[in-house]
């Protein structure tokens, strides 16, 4: 064509030499070709920002003329607040006081959760991106906004004075809207509730009157390939990992979308939405949880339940595909494209990420929640009745509506906030740990296996035995104690850190303290340590020592009358060797404990998991905490409550 520039699009050949060379006898032959495309450098002016998207139609093109863009009609989209030091103002939900966040009806305000800031509330759920999760994602951050963000809003360098910190469209905080990740592997929008604050890399969208409709709508068109294509075309790229900017998105052509049902819109919304919501209500670090999957199944063993799990959830991902294929039309609709066009399109994303993020279903997977879920009754996190089925798991709620303090699965009051023990109601099936401390000890009262078993019993009754076998065989575990004894791969500690470690925050609540050779151990419920949690462990520890010293006592007066020689006698003295190595293990332990608990730290939940379990470093099998250790007595975190404490005294090391 006159003034036109002919280019040859090779990205999805795997032998790019032979592609390249049969376009070439196309072109020479006056042959068609899919990988040949002729276009007038001027068409390109037709996009915004004049892309060099030589593959995209004039019928594409000239949707950028004839559609408004995403930004207006009621539409905003905002870049929200960029913390500067997020190690200093974001933690994990379930690392701070639930008593201390931010929470609400949809018929909150705006106003009225900024007025709690002032009122004690100084966590606010933080939509900050993450990972690729189209239609919804739970909010797994909070971030300090006390006072309305007064100390992120003057957050300076000491030295220039220069603000770091950037509470961008602050006037758009607590309203509902839609989010996405600005850079992940595809583009995925999701509803972000209500009450929560939004990031810079977890930009948001808001329409007039906060509609949640509306936005189910939009998050529809926004999640059709349609809408991927447009955005491929402004980036001149069809890759899924790029940088989905705010600007970019604002860029968008928009069809007009019904007000009325008229096209299945609502309907494949809140049908998507819920798939998604549903899928990820087996994960226990999400607001929607409220039990393991295998006590929704409800098969007889562990086994049954993890496959009635997996075929619910490949049934689910193809219901979520086929109503993806139901998305995709009517946005081809709305558009107005033809169905040579569509398929053109189709064929580019040919390879775009399924809708729906499946959950893991294999055994092990459903034996580790379990477990986790066990544990977590017994120091009274989770509500057994949930398990026992006394309670029904409720409905999902809708995804726009403020995130509670706790999920529906947590023993808690009316108030919706976590119940103390001595808060339990009278009749409640189990018995709570008072003070969030189990030990490793077969044979003690608190012996974390014992415990488990008793919850075993209670929700198996005569079957517990053969769900703890069954257990034990799927997770390659002679026994339960080698389970929760192994802090490897493998083991429940390993399996625990990697479970509570989300957009880069690594909060585990379970805290193992354990002896140099595994032999003993002490479980620390994070939640609910206080001043005296180590000094009450460290009694644990002690009496633990002084009834083996006994032990040891017994056994070297058995062996003084038992004279000498013979096999029994070997046998006596290689009981004594070992019962002394333990004794030095213990020993070894109760000093490393007493001189944690000598510092007489007072632990602040608003420090975050990391520096309250930094100065256990010697006992917990992770690396973790010797880091934040070495950089709490270099002077690091000066503005957290263990760093004012140790600089009190004279721990930190002044340059």
């Amino acid at each position: 064509m006159s003034g036109g520039c002919t280019f040859i699009r090779l990205l999805a050949d795997e032998d790019k030499g032979v592609a390249l060379t049969d376009a070439i006898d196309a072109l020479q032959n006056g042959e068609g070709s899919s990988a040949v495309f002729s276009i007038d450098p001027e068409k390109f002016s037709m996009f915004p920002g004049s892309p060099f998207a030589y593959w995209v139609s004039d019928r594409i093109r000239r949707l950028f003329m004839e559609l408004p863009p995403f930004e207006g009609n009621g539409r905003t989209i905002r870049q929200g607040l960029a913390t500067a030091d997020d190690f200093r103002f974001v933690r994990a939900w379930w690392e701070v006081a639930p008593t201390r966040i931010v929470s609400g009806t949809p018929e909150t305000s705006p106003e009225e959760f900024r007025a709690q800031t002032f009122a004690g509330k100084k966590w606010v759920p933080f939509a900050k991106g993450g990972e690729y999760s189209p239609y919804y994602a739970d909010v797994h951050l909070v971030v300090d906004w006390e006072r309305d963000g007064e100390e992120i809003r003057n957050f300076t360098d000491f030295r220039s004075g220069k603000v770091l910190s950037r509470p961008q469209n602050t006037d758009y905080y607590f309203r509902p809207g839609l989010t996405w990740p600005l850079r992940t592997n595809g583009l995925s929008f999701r509803a972000m509730p209500k009450g929560c604050i939004f990031a810079h890399k977890g930009p948001a969208i808001f329409v007039e009157n906060d509609v949640s409709a509306t936005l189910l709508k939009l998050n529809i068109i926004a999640q059709s390939t349609m809408f991927n294509y447009l955005v491929s075309a402004l980036t001149a790229r069809v890759t899924l990992a790029q940088s989905y900017e705010v600007g970019l998105i604002q860029s968008i052509p928009v069809p007009k979308i019904p007000e009325l049902n008229t096209k299945g819109l609502d309907s494949c919304a809140n049908i998507v939405t819920s798939i998604a919501e549903k899928t990820q209500s087996s994960d226990e670090t999400c607001h929607v949880y409220s039990s393991p999957v295998i006590f929704v199944q409800k098969e007889e063993t562990i086994t049954d339940s993890a496959k009635s799990w997996g075929k619910e959830i490949s049934s689910l991902v193809e219901k979520a595909n086929d109503i993806q294929k139901k998305i995709d039309a009517i946005s081809f609709d709305l558009y107005g494209i033809t169905d040579l066009e569509q398929e053109r399109i189709m064929n580019a994303f040919c390879d775009r990420p399924s809708p729906i993020n499946k959950p893991p279903t294999d055994p092990s997977s459903v034996v580790a929640d379990l477990l986790s879920y066990t544990l977590g009754t017994i120091l009274g996190r989770w509500d057994v009745r949930h398990a026992t089925g006394e309670r029904q798991p409720p409905e999902l709620p809708d995804p726009f509506a403020p995130l509670p303090a706790c999920s529906p699965g947590m023993l808690q009051g009316e108030d919706g906030l976590p119940l103390d023990p001595h808060e339990i109601p009278s009749g409640y099936p189990l018995k709570v740990d008072p003070d969030g401390i189990l030990v490793d000890d077969e044979g003690h009262p608190d012996d974390i296996i014992a415990r488990l078993r008793d919850v075993l019993a209670l929700i198996w009754g005569d079957r517990g035995d053969a769900i703890e076998k069954e257990a034990c065989e799927i997770l390659g575990v002679k026994t339960l104690r080698d389970y929760f004894r192994k802090p490897s791969a493998g083991g429940f500690w390993d399996n625990h850190v990697k479970r509570y470690s989300k957009s880069r925050r690594k909060a585990p609540i379970y805290w193992l303290l354990q002896s140099a050779k595994k032999n003993y151990g002490i479980w620390i419920y994070y939640p609910r340590m206080d001043g005296d949690t180590l000094y009450k462990a460290l009694r644990y520890a002690k009496d633990k020592l002084a009834m083996e010293a006994r032990r040891l006592e017994d056994l070297q007066k058995e062996r003084e009358q038992s004279g000498t020689g013979g096999a029994g006698v070997k046998k006596m003295e290689k009981e004594i060797d070992g019962q002394e190595a333990f004794i030095s293990e213990l020993h070894d332990f109760v000093e490393k404990l007493e001189w944690a608990a000598s510092l007489n730290l007072i632990p602040e939940h608003d420090d975050g998991v990391v520096l309250t379990i930094a100065p256990l470093r010697e006992l917990v099998p992770w690396n973790e905490p010797k880091n934040y250790w070495d950089e709490l007595i270099e002077g690091k975190y000066e503005w957290s409550s263990i760093g004012k404490q140790l600089a009190e005294k004279g721990l930190v090391r002044r340059s």
